[in-house]
């Protein structure tokens, strides 16, 4: 499989405001962010654990967020960790599949020396109507690839 680097593609802006988002509870923000089938699954799992109906979760964006950001904060480090991560340029694997590095206590915006380039995680994104989207299954999958710890960790 050869993945290509893009310096300037869509999926490092997305990344960068899910991060923001996820460190300011920004819950609507969080969501809308995220791909069809993640946003099914959290609210699926919200709806099990709580005992209604899933066509009544669209009221409660707050509660279905909240696992999947107490998980991501967890393994990131933090609200305060969180805003350091650095966005690499998007890794491109196929025409549905992009992902980024997340590189750990950058300071400034701009190029990393060669001993500063530590990826600490991997944030997947899929294509989906027209936008790149956070995707909680394929982060999984290709961080186990890259031997990567998960960075939105495990949902419970």
């Amino acid at each position: 499989m050869k993945i290509k680097a893009e310096l300037e593609h869509p999926a490092q802006a997305i990344a960068s405001a899910f991060l923001r988002a996820l460190a300011d509870g920004n819950a609507a923000a969080v969501f809308a962010r995220l791909s069809r089938g993640t946003r099914g699954r959290l609210e699926g799992l919200h709806a099990a654990r709580s005992g209604i109906a899933l066509h009544e979760v669209g009221d409660r964006l707050g509660e279905v967020v909240e696992p999947l950001r107490a998980s991501a904060l967890a393994v990131l480090g933090g609200r305060e960790r969180v805003g350091r991560f650095g966005v690499s340029g998007a890794r491109v694997v196929d025409r549905e599949t992009a992902y980024v590095l997340l590189i750990p206590d950058v300071e400034r915006e701009g190029l990393l020396s060669a001993d500063q380039w530590r990826p600490a995680h991997l944030l997947a994104l899929v294509h989906e109507s027209r936008e790149w989207l956070i995707d909680l299954e394929r982060t999984a999958a290709l961080s186990a690839d890259a031997e990567l710890p998960d960075p939105l960790g495990e949902i419970r």
